[in-house]
């Protein structure tokens, strides 16, 4: 029989199913024509009917995916039109788990332990109160990668969507962690490299970062995040490592941008001075211009992207990782890592993330004081005993349990 014909008879018998109450066989009936004609003109359809049976079913985790899926991949179509409009109402009635007060408790998952999250380790985490699962996308050299399917990177696995539906099985939200500064997959031929400026040898040298000033690269950021947020996931946790160092960010975009907008040229050379008989170097005044203006043009591009992935995805929340001398050391913070919290809160951001100690108590106040608490979240190492004590933090105030790199993973370790 035609293909055409194959599918009509099984979305009708979806539809019988379903209005029979015999809501998993007409679920497993959409799933096939979904799965199995994935080219065909009548898979909208039957997406849209597999949503709205798990919506039925009460399954509204599963649902949101679906209708997000409809969103990614077919924006112009009636059907994405119903999802958007019932998105908004599912989200709402997402159970969200957790202490009392704690709005976010998260655990960091990192990408070699994907497989690791059965439904039994994920039904262990959720009843030790996290409500999010925080996961690594993405692997760094030598094998650079992803972890989902996409046409911007190179797929090492395509993993992470049968992940977010498990996930959202045990009423979970799932987040995607990546850094926008190393995705070491982006040929160099392309010249997205940053540029760092050699004070020894006084010389201009690529680095092995991007450079988020290029012109091509928010296009590219648009079109990666697109396929990421096509996997279901509920945010994104944009980290914090590699910074812009105080020698970074001097990529020949960078400083025409700059004499464009600042209306002078800019001579790394004179950023620094030498001092003293051991000629120390130190910062010239005209280095804090320079360092202000990066961390704004910086954020700039990130809203840019942002606000064109919101346009398909609205409910994504995005949480942007700083260093915690945004807290202690304002001035060390702009200069090593081109970051300022000040103007950080104005943008798009739903969260920021600070990497700190639960003993910190004074640093997590006075974080919470300058982002508001309820946008405030702490990444900490699960290690940390805090002297048997419970953590005193800002009423609002986040969690995401991440171990450093090479400790025991969270995971299927009982814990």
């Amino acid at each position: 029989m035609p293909s055409s014909e194959v599918i009509a008879g099984i979305l009708q018998a979806g539809r019988q199913a379903a209005a029979q109450g015999q809501f998993e066989r007409a679920i497993n009936l959409f799933r096939r024509v979904q799965e199995s004609y994935p080219t065909a003109p009548e898979r909208s359809l039957a997406t849209v009917l597999l949503a709205q049976t798990l919506e039925r079913n009460q399954e509204i985790a599963s649902a949101l995916t679906e209708y997000r899926r409809l969103i990614a991949e077919y924006p112009q179509s009636p059907q994405a039109v119903l999802a958007r409009a019932k998105i908004p109402d599912l989200e709402r009635q997402l159970p969200v788990g957790g202490p009392p007060g704690m709005q976010l408790l998260g655990t960091y998952v990192w990408p070699e332990d994907l497989a690791s999250l059965d439904e039994r380790e994920l039904n262990r985490l959720r009843q030790s109160g996290t409500n999010t699962v925080v996961v690594g996308v993405t692997q760094h050299r030598p094998k650079a990668g992803v972890y989902f399917k996409t046409d911007w990177a190179p797929v090492l696995q395509d993993q992470l969507a049968a992940v977010v539906g498990k996930v959202h099985q045990q009423s979970l939200q799932i987040w995607a962690a990546l850094s926008v500064r190393r995705m070491d997959w982006v040929e160099p031929a392309l010249g997205w490299a940053d540029w760092r400026y050699n004070p020894g040898t006084r010389r201009l040298d690529p680095a092995e970062t991007l450079d988020l000033l290029h012109p091509a690269l928010p296009d590219y950021l648009v079109g990666f995040f697109t396929d990421l947020a096509a996997t279901g996931i509920d945010g994104l946790l944009l980290l914090a490592d590699p910074p812009s160092a105080a020698n970074e960010g001097f990529s020949p975009p960078a400083l025409r941008r700059y004499e464009r907008e600042v209306g002078q040229a800019l001579d790394p050379r004179m950023l620094w001075l030498r001092q003293g008989q051991d000629q120390t170097l130190t910062y010239a005044p005209e280095f804090w211009r320079w360092a202000g203006w990066k961390q704004r043009a910086h954020t700039k591009v990130m809203d840019g992207v942002m606000g064109a992935l919101r346009a398909s995805y609205p409910a994504l929340k995005v949480a942007l990782e700083v260093h915690p001398e945004t807290i202690t050391s304002p001035q060390m913070a702009l200069a090593s890592y081109a970051e300022e919290l000040l103007d950080l809160r104005r943008h798009r951001y739903d969260y920021i993330a600070v990497a700190g100690l639960l003993s910190q108590g004074s640093m997590a106040v006075k974080a919470a004081e300058i982002v508001r608490g309820e946008r405030l979240v702490l990444l900490v190492d699960p290690g940390e005993k805090n002297g048997g004590k419970s953590p005193m933090l800002p009423p609002g105030t986040g969690l995401i349990y991440k171990e450093k790199a090479g400790a025991a993973r969270l995971t299927n370790q009982g814990r």
